[in-house]
């Protein structure tokens, strides 16, 4: 897996135009109170005119270099960073997903292994083989998930343990994302699924940042993973440009490295060459 210096997956500029105000310097004609010489006439004492110089205050158009403010569409750039996770948020977002999981089946949501299983005793859209091995896959994983779970409890903690489970569980899902893909659409609506879309939106909202100013500073701030979900939804409801801009580019990358076992810096620019050609 990409990394720099262990702490970044992949950094990526993104440009927007933005209308901004700018000072600006242009010569006009300004007119100005000034004190100036003029010629005047008088009569000396001898009764003959004469002329002589005074000052006076006159009002004089002259050109002068002002400052004024007008508006222009610039196009800024923004710079993104993708951070590698921390053991511990890789923790978290494997916790979020067996929360996930679990809310899902109370509510009556089908696991995939629930479906395959109904499709396997119905006759479906595959053979009985593929179901029967995607369904092993998916309940490997879900006692994985639930060990996972056990493992976290304070009294059982092992941090070995849950270090071996978690790459475990990150190497079976990459297996059964390559196994699903002919029949994705089938599954799209299952337990599985949701929960893999919330670890997802779990680690962009995490691990996505924004340089500024040399440092690197959350894009989605916040305390706690509902406190930037909540932030998120509030950009997205603004319809905020520069979310637009990002989001998919994001997602995207995030979802690669989320599934990917050996990605490297050039696989993510291929995949950003991808987007920007339409592609994907």
């Amino acid at each position: 897996m990409y990394t720099k210096s262990n702490k970044e997956i992949y950094r990526f500029k993104v440009f927007l135009e933005e209308e901004v105000e700018k000072e600006v310097d242009i010569e006009k004609d300004v007119e100005v109170e000034k004190e100036i010489e003029v010629e005047k006439t008088r009569t000396n004492e001898q009764g003959e005119e004469e002329k002589y110089q005074d000052i006076e205050k006159r009002t004089v158009t002259e050109k002068q270099i002002v400052k004024e403010t007008r508006k222009e569409t610039v196009k800024n750039e923004h710079t993104f960073v993708i951070t590698q996770p921390t053991r511990r948020q890789m923790e978290e977002a494997d916790m979020e997903y067996s929360i996930e999981m679990s809310k899902c089946v109370k509510q009556g949501v089908l696991t995939k292994n629930m479906l395959l299983n109904k499709y396997t005793d119905t006759g479906g859209l595959m053979s009985e083989a593929e179901a029967k091995q995607l369904g092993k896959l998916y309940g490997e994983l879900g006692q994985l998930q639930t060990e996972f779970t056990n493992l976290n409890i304070p009294t059982n903690k092992n941090e070995e343990k849950i270090k071996e489970v978690s790459e475990q569980m990150a190497t079976l899902r990459r297996t059964i994302a390559t196994a699903e893909t002919s029949f994705s659409a089938l599954l799209n609506h299952t337990a599985d699924v949701r929960a893999q879309n919330k670890v997802i939106l779990w680690y962009l909202l995490h691990l996505s940042h924004i340089e500024k100013d040399g440092d690197l500073k959350p894009y989605f701030e916040g305390e706690t993973f509902d406190d930037k979900k909540d932030l998120f939804y509030e950009k997205e409801e603004q319809e905020d440009e520069l979310l637009s801009t990002v989001y998919n580019k994001l997602t995207a990358f995030i979802s690669f490295w989320y599934f990917s076992a050996s990605a490297v810096e050039q696989d993510f620019k291929d995949l950003e060459s991808d987007i920007e050609g339409g592609s994907l």
